[in-house]
């Protein structure tokens, strides 16, 4: 009887367990950027190994081939990313936040019709045979893209490779108020004060009417031309996400109060093997008396094209220091300038990072350096240069194990003393371990939570039991008017009581003082 029921658990398990196996899954995600790749590469990988079949959508060339996978190639989107490079629009990119809006919704539009008019992806769409149990996309301003999940019926998986912000949080079905979290952080107030609170409720409703007017209209036009489906459907694709899977995570020195399909996985590119590290860079760091200090600004951005002053402040800064230097620099191709500094154009970041004697990360502040820094415990000094660097390197000076230097106003004297601060003051040190210990310490891995919560979507198709969307709760029940307005009503009642007894009393008081004076006695 035992063996019985075991054989018939063990069943019903298999089954479930084929039930998910079978899942089909069509990931789109246009970015020419290595960043977001390496948010989903390990993420999709694993859905393969565990028996999904995956179709992903993506530029030609990035990311690489991935065993098991099927890989529809947009060429055009190499083009639209070139054109955009030239465009007249970019010049005032970091200036003005319209012409910013309009660079975003041109962006985002070409995305959108280079995908949906491709021919692998045409082929795909008019071929009956094919059936998709989960869309699963970059969470960007690509709204028309949206359809396929409403074209196949799919479950809607959102990936976020940056920061949330208050337009992921809607489409996560967030209705709380934010006006800590833009999309674009140029010129956003990172201080708490009451003017910067103004300041920022501004820029946020500033943001949402340029999403409003410039960014989402185009995207209609294309998803009703494309799908012919009404802009009801549009509206209301916004609401069928199940999860979105969020580069982040609150040790990174920012909690939030996320709805329960907001699922932090910050750390997931760590998943995969390190880069590995030659011999010659490694003797370098070993032999490193007092240290070693690595400056990397990214792998989007070539020294080349920094401003000459910040280059030649780093080099002179550099010469005052007892450190040595591992730079990532394509400027010079020879592996050893001096004795001091190493340059290298393409660094393995994760092995140097993880290096003992690596006392320092000089960055620009992207978002998976930054988490690279937190994961081994290495105190930061930001130079950061635009989109989410400043936002991101301030959540961890905040936090207290980095400092941030205005790139624009950098001089020797300035960025040598906050280096010594940074490599003298044993606080940066302790509070970087504190945070590598709470990044590292989780129940499952980053990647393992992903995958675990990707095939919950799968087994449970229905969003909204994880959802609060914003039309399904009133104003007045989610903000708790009732209750405002019952705390208002006696407030306003005792108010009202005592100006009328003091009003009664003023009366009183007046009226004795007539009587008085018409009873004195006339001399």
């Amino acid at each position: 009887m035992r063996l019985g029921c075991a054989w018939l658990v063990f069943l019903c398990l298999h089954l479930e367990l084929e039930l998910v196996q079978a899942a089909r899954i069509l990931g789109v995600f246009p970015f020419r950027h290595s960043s977001p790749f390496q948010i989903v590469r390990p993420v999709l990988r694993a859905l393969v190994e565990r028996g999904h079949n995956v179709t992903m959508i993506s530029p030609e060339g990035i990311p690489e081939d991935i065993e098991g996978m099927r890989h529809i190639r947009v060429e055009k989107l190499n083009q639209r990313t070139r054109d955009l490079m030239h465009s007249d629009l970019l010049q005032g990119f970091l200036n003005n936040k319209w012409i910013e809006g309009l660079l975003a919704s041109e962006m985002h539009y070409n995305m959108s019709e280079a995908i949906l008019y491709d021919d692998g992806v045409q082929q795909m769409l008019r071929d009956r045979r094919e059936r998709f149990d989960m869309v699963m996309l970059e969470m960007s301003s690509i709204d028309a893209l949206y359809g396929l999940g409403e074209f196949y019926n799919a479950t809607l998986v959102g990936v976020s490779s940056l920061r949330l912000n208050w337009n992921i949080e809607d489409l996560a079905g967030n209705p709380a108020p934010s006006i800590s979290e833009p999309i674009s952080p140029l010129g956003y107030a990172m201080d708490t004060s009451f003017l910067s609170m103004i300041h920022n409720w501004i820029y946020i409703n500033e943001e949402k009417m340029l999403v409003h007017f410039l960014v989402r209209p185009p995207q209609l036009r294309l998803f009703k031309k494309f799908f012919g489906y009404s802009a009801e459907t549009f509206r209301n694709l916004r609401g069928r996400f199940s999860l979105i899977l969020s580069n982040s995570h609150f040790s990174l020195g920012r909690a939030r109060a996320n709805v329960p399909n907001i699922i932090e996985i910050g750390g997931v590119h760590l998943s995969e093997a390190p880069e590995p590290c030659d011999e010659k860079l490694q003797r370098f760091m070993d032999e490193a008396e007092h240290g070693v200090i690595y400056l990397s600004m990214g792998l989007e951005i070539l020294v080349r094209f920094l401003p000459q002053n910040m280059q030649q402040s780093l080099m002179q800064s550099f010469s005052r220091l007892k450190q040595r230097i591992v730079w990532k620099n394509e400027v010079s191709m020879s592996p050893n300038k001096t004795d001091k500094i190493y340059m290298m154009e393409k660094v393995p970041q994760r092995h140097v990072l993880a290096h003992p004697k690596v006392r320092l990360f000089i960055t620009q502040g992207g978002m998976l350096s930054v988490m690279e820094a937190v994961y081994s415990g290495v105190p930061m000094l930001g130079l950061p240069l635009f989109f989410d660097h400043s936002s991101n390197i301030n959540q961890v000076r905040q936090a207290g194990m980095a400092e941030i230097l205005d790139t624009n106003n950098l001089n020797v004297d300035t960025l040598t003393s906050t280096i010594l601060e940074l490599l003298e003051n044993p606080k940066y040190a302790q509070k970087a371990k504190e945070m590598s210990e709470s990044f590292r310490d989780r129940p499952m891995s980053p990647l393992e939570t992903a995958v675990w919560w990707t095939e919950y979507a799968l087994r449970h198709p229905n969003p909204t039991h994880i959802r609060l969307n914003s039309e399904d709760i009133s104003l007045m029940r989610y903000y708790r008017l009732d209750s405002l307005l019952t705390y208002g009503l006696r407030f306003g009642l005792v108010i009202a009581s005592i100006i009328f007894l003091s009003y009664m009393w003023f009366q009183n008081y007046r009226n004795n003082r007539r009587h008085i004076v018409i009873n004195l006695p006339i001399k």
